[in-house]
């Protein structure tokens, strides 16, 4: 099958209307970066197809006939001027820690969230997810947000400087891992967003009861770290405030099946961001390729459910629910 390749020069003008968004947005005052936002999501909604495309095939998927057609298109415009709001506020994100009336933030449960320690908080694309470390930061915690870098070096070099002036380390989503386990042993708290299809290390799961792949990173982590996995996001609310919500922390089984468990708490998981974007539905990025088939992880999940196998009949054992 061939290779798509990527247009340079439709690369170029995103690269470059990016970065000349983010610094007029910082120049705005923010009520007038945010309507500038909502205009421009609105000439997205209807100039890119794929964000139609992607987006409505995703709804009916999650939603089937549970939502009317011009209830699915609400969601979906509501989604894409959802994201133009949280490109307009990424300007903000170096003063919202210093300065609380910048972006005001109310969080849920507030002593509880203080007294946590060592916590590996999962997240999603969910609310305005640039905010969700930072939030953390705002609580005096250490905190590290898992990224993955940018493919233009000048556009990442600007994302990530104002990431790190929002008060917390970016960690490199490729080969993270052990330094992941590192700062959550020492207390750190760590945000890794978990709602996109994975190219590497994943399992089957289900999201909106439908079939997709999805990483097995928090469970493998946290297990290993010993730290508890909490759900939670940065949700908008109808007077421009934002929420941060954290769960109670994701009960893992551990029935001494490696495979099978990974499998069980991955779905864990995946259900508790579920819960928050049924929750918060127009502020998800429907337009992601959520449910996207993955030939080559599925050839090596049926490996894997083959060596497990041959394992369990050594044994003498059948094997477990989670690789038959």
């Amino acid at each position: 099958m061939p290779v798509r390749r990527r247009n340079p020069i439709r690369q170029m003008v995103a690269v470059y209307g990016s970065i000349g968004f983010l610094k007029l947005a910082a120049w705005l005052p923010l009520p007038l970066a945010r309507a500038l936002a909502r205009v421009l999501a609105r000439i997205a909604y209807y100039v890119i197809p794929r964000i139609r495309r992607v987006g409505l095939k995703n709804l009916d998927l999650a939603y089937g006939d549970e939502l009317a057609p011009s209830e699915k298109r609400r969601i979906l415009k509501g989604a894409v001027r959802h994201v133009g709001l949280v490109a307009a506020e990424f300007s903000r994100l170096p003063r919202f820690t210093r300065d609380e009336t910048v972006l005001p933030l109310e969080i849920v449960d507030l002593e509880r969230v203080r007294n946590l320690k060592g916590v590996l908080c999962i997240g999603a694309h969910l609310g305005n997810w640039e905010l969700f470390a930072p939030a953390l930061v705002r609580l005096g915690s250490r905190v590290a947000g898992v990224v993955r870098p940018l493919d233009n070096p000048a556009l990442n070099a600007i994302v990530d400087a104002h990431r790190s002036a929002g008060g917390f380390t970016t960690l490199p989503k490729d080969n993270a891992g052990r330094e992941m386990i590192r700062l959550l042993r020492e207390g750190w708290h760590i945000g890794v967003l978990i709602d996109q299809s994975p190219r590497e290390n994943g399992v089957p799961a289900t999201f909106f009861g439908q079939p997709c792949w999805a990483t097995i990173a928090p469970v493998m982590i946290g297990q290993r770290a010993k730290a508890p996995v909490i759900a939670g996001c940065v949700a908008r609310q109808p007077d421009g405030t934002y929420r941060l919500e954290l769960g109670e922390p994701i009960e893992m089984v551990h029935t001494g099946d490696i495979h099978a468990d990974i499998v069980v708490n991955t779905q864990k998981c995946q259900d508790a961001i579920e819960a928050l974007v049924r929750k918060y539905p127009d502020q998800w990025l429907w337009f992601h390729r959520r449910w996207k088939e993955r030939p080559r992880l599925a050839r090596e999940w049926e490996e894997r459910k083959a060596k497990a196998r041959a394992r369990m009949a050594k044994r003498g054992n059948t094997a477990p629910d989670g690789v038959s």
